[in-house]
C-alpha cells in the first residue's frame, strides 16, 4: 500500500457519513505503523456503535493479517523461549563450525522481520538457524 496515496483520509475521517468514517477508520488502521497515520486516528473519534461496527468488520485489534509466524519443519509455531532440536548438521557460515543433529537449543529467540529465521545458542555459541531445519521439542510446547 503507498503510504502517501493515503493521506487524504485526513479530510474524509471528518465526513458526517458513517461509512465514510468507518472506511477512513480501517485504512488508517492498516496503515497505524507510519507515525502520520497513528496521528490521525488518535485524533479520530468513533461513537461506541460506529467502533464496533469497525471492529466487527474484522479491522479492529485483531490478528493482523500479514504478521510474521515463523514454524518448524512439522508446522509447530514457535514463539519466543521455546525449545528446539536441529534436525540436520549445519554448517555455520564464518564461525568454523558444524551444528550437529540432535542439538538442542534452547529459549531461541525469533527474528521479528523474517519467519525462515530464528535465533540461538548452540555449543555457547550465537547463531542464526533456518526454521526447517529445526523441530520444537514437548519442553517448549
Amino acid at each position: 500500500m503507498d503510504s502517501n496515496h493515503w493521506r487524504c483520509l485526513n479530510d474524509s475521517m471528518w465526513s458526517e457519513t458513517p461509512a465514510v468514517q468507518i472506511m477512513a477508520w480501517r485504512l488508517l488502521h492498516r496503515a497505524k505503523k507510519l507515525g502520520w497515520s497513528q496521528d490521525l486516528l488518535d485524533m479520530m473519534y468513533l461513537d461506541e456503535d460506529m467502533t464496533v461496527w469497525a471492529n466487527k468488520m474484522g479491522d479492529g485489534d485483531e490478528e493482523d493479517e500479514n504478521k510474521i509466524v515463523h514454524k518448524d519443519v512439522n508446522g509447530n509455531i514457535l514463539n519466543d523461549g521455546d525449545s528446539v532440536v536441529l534436525i540436520k548438521d549445519l554448517v555455520v557460515k564464518g564461525a568454523n563450525f558444524t551444528a550437529k543433529r540432535g542439538a538442542p537449543v534452547h529459549r531461541i529467540s525469533l527474528v521479528w522481520d523474517n519467519a525462515d529465521q530464528i535465533e540461538g545458542r548452540v555449543d555457547g555459541r550465537h547463531i542464526v538457524i533456518l526454521t526447517q531445519y529445526v523441530k520444537k521439542t514437548k519442553e517448549g510446547a
